[in-house]
Parts: structure tokens; C-alpha cells; sequence
């Protein structure tokens, strides 16, 4: 049976001048002029055979029985669009959410995101960041697609892909070396200010043990944080960082910061990208591991560090 429904205009303008009980205001939010609601209201009376509004001089009056139909109109809109959202959901692809911690964010990651979004103009990502690690079982919930963090590549029902090391040197700014006491052997480091990340609060005496300066007072020093605001301390002279290569490495080549010493100590960590064992290959997931793959290839291939230990003192 087919069914003999009024103009659909005629009823938008019903339904908006129902809530709003005003010509104006339901032209106001329709875009168009009152005298356009008025006439598809009367068309709309025609067409039922009844009153909607009484109309006086002065003001608009909306009877019962238009009230409840312009009600139901609203309901039945909103019904619509619900449906139309969740068709249009269906078929649109949720964006990528990966989450990555903040300092990687800064100093690896968005860097090169660009490139990503050159590569694949219509993938959305969603990027989330913290100081501390993400549990990964929350990956098991579904909301969070991959995670970059940092560990020894061994994650129970994660794969995982090694991205970056993060091997461990000494930084500062320039500028310290010109105006404060020398640093050219690793004893020197107690006369400088130790910057620490509360993040990662062991680095500095990991690295002084692996490169045998007991001398060296590893727990004192200014604390911040992150590692990114370490760095951008260590950038304004406050003292010497001890930094994650991958993190470092553009800026010592850029000049930005200096390593005073050419020691790096591996401490058998690095960056991995990882997810699910049984996630599902999509588009989504493909599209970003070969290309975070292929920037990690690049990235290990240029940037190569010397790794010189410093002899040990007994």
C-alpha cells in the first residue's frame, strides 16, 4: 500500500514552527524567510483540511493537536538523522588511535607524521600520549589499535616491531661547554648540574656505572617531569641531560645540543611498535606499519652513532 505523505518541506517547517511556536525563528534556524514558512504552513492546512495555528494581530497560537503532530514530527526527524548517522558510521572507517609516549611523540613521531598524511591523504589517526606506559592489556578492549613503547621486543599475545633503540648519552647545550668547567672526560660530570626525567629516574646512574665514573654523584641534579622538558633544560644551559639517542640524535647533528662524550651506553631497550597477535589485518593497521617500518628503516640506516667506551677506571 503506498503511502500518501505531505511535502516533506511543508513538514520541516511544520516541526520547527511547532517548537519554536514562530515563523521567524523557525525561518531563522531553516535559513529561509518567514513568509516561506507561512506558505508552506497554509499549503500544508490545504493539503490536511485543518487549522495548525490560529493566527491574531498580535501574536501565533499553536492548537493542541498541532502541538502533539509537531511533536511527533520531531521525534520522527530525529529518528532519521540517528539512522542516517549510523549509516554513514558503518561506512566510514574509524580513525587509527595510536598511543605513544609523549617524549617519542615530540621528538620522533610527529615529525614525521607528514609524511604519513602525504602517503595517505584520507587516513585519519588518533594519537594519544603519556608519561607513563600504557597497560597493554588495554589494547584487548579495542580502543586503543597500536601502542610504541619502549621495552625489550617481549610482550606476552603482542607482536612487535623494533622502531628505534634507546641507547643512552649525555647531552647539553653548547653554550655550557663555552661558559662553565670543562667536560672532557666522564669525572668532569660532577662539576655540572645532573638533569633528570622523574620518568626515568635511573638513567643517569646507568650510565655512569656502564661508563665508570663512581666519582659521579648520579642522584643529584633538577628533576623534571618528562624527558622532552630534560632535553629542552639541557637546550637552555641549565646543566647535562642524559638522553635517548632516538630522541637526540637530530638534535646533536642539528647543533642544537652537544655530546660531550662519545660513550653510548646500550642498555638493551628500544622502541617497538606493537599490537594485538590476533588483531585483524585492515587497512588501517597495514597501511601505518608499513609505513612506520620503512620510516624506521630510513631513520637506523642515516643516523648512525659512534659507540667508543671509555676505558673503566678500577
Amino acid at each position: 500500500m503506498a503511502l500518501r505523505l505531505p511535502p516533506l518541506n511543508a513538514l520541516k517547517a511544520l516541526e520547527a514552527a511547532g517548537r519554536h511556536v514562530s515563523f521567524t525563528r523557525a525561518a531563522e534556524e531553516l535559513h529561509v524567510t518567514p513568509g516561506a514558512i507561512s506558505r508552506q504552513i497554509k499549503l500544508l492546512e490545504d493539503i490536511l483540511g485543518v487549522e495548525l495555528f490560529e493566527r491574531t494581530n498580535r501574536d501565533l497560537r499553536i492548537t493542541d493537536e498541532t502541538k502533539l503532530y509537531a511533536a511527533t514530527l520531531t521525534e520522527v526527524f530525529d529518528r532519521i538523522d540517528a539512522a542516517t548517522q549510523r549509516l554513514l558510521n558503518a561506512r566510514r572507517e574509524r580513525p587509527l588511535h595510536v598511543h605513544c609516549p609523549m617524549t617519542f611523540t615530540l621528538k620522533w613521531l610527529v615529525t614525521r607524521l607528514p609524511a604519513f598524511h602525504a602517503l595517505y591523504p584520507k587516513r585519519e589517526i588518533r594519537l594519544t600520549t603519556s608519561l607513563a606506559p600504557l597497560p597493554t592489556h588495554l589494547l584487548s578492549t579495542g580502543d586503543v589499535d597500536v601502542v610504541i613503547q619502549q621495552g625489550t621486543g617481549s610482550w606476552p599475545d603482542l607482536t612487535a616491531h623494533k622502531l628505534a633503540g634507546s641507547e643512552l648519552i649525555p647531552v647539553c647545550s653548547p653554550k655550557l661547554l663555552s661558559a662553565g668547567p670543562p667536560l672532557k672526560k666522564v669525572g668532569d660530570l660532577a662539576q655540572h648540574t645532573l638533569l633528570h626525567s622523574l620518568v626515568r629516574p635511573k638513567d643517569w646512574a646507568d650510565w655512569c656505572a656502564a661508563a665508570g665514573a663512581p666519582e659521579v654523584d648520579a642522584q643529584r641534579g633538577l628533576r623534571f617531569e618528562s624527558s622532552s622538558l630534560a632535553y629542552q633544560a639541557a637546550h637552555e644551559g641549565l646543566g647535562v641531560a642524559i638522553g635517548q639517542m632516538a630522541l637526540v640524535i637530530e638534535d646533536i647533528e642539528s647543533g642544537r645540543l652537544i655530546a660531550p662524550f662519545d660513550f653510548v651506553h646500550d642498555n638493551n631497550t628500544a622502541y617497538y611498535l606493537t599490537y594485538l597477535e590476533n588483531a585483524p589485518e585492515n587497512s588501517r593497521l597495514t597501511e601505518f606499519r608499513k609505513w612506520i617500518l620503512a620510516e624506521a628503516e630510513r631513520y637506523n640506516r642515516s643516523h648512525r652513532f659512534p659507540r667508543k667506551k671509555e676505558r673503566k677506571r678500577a
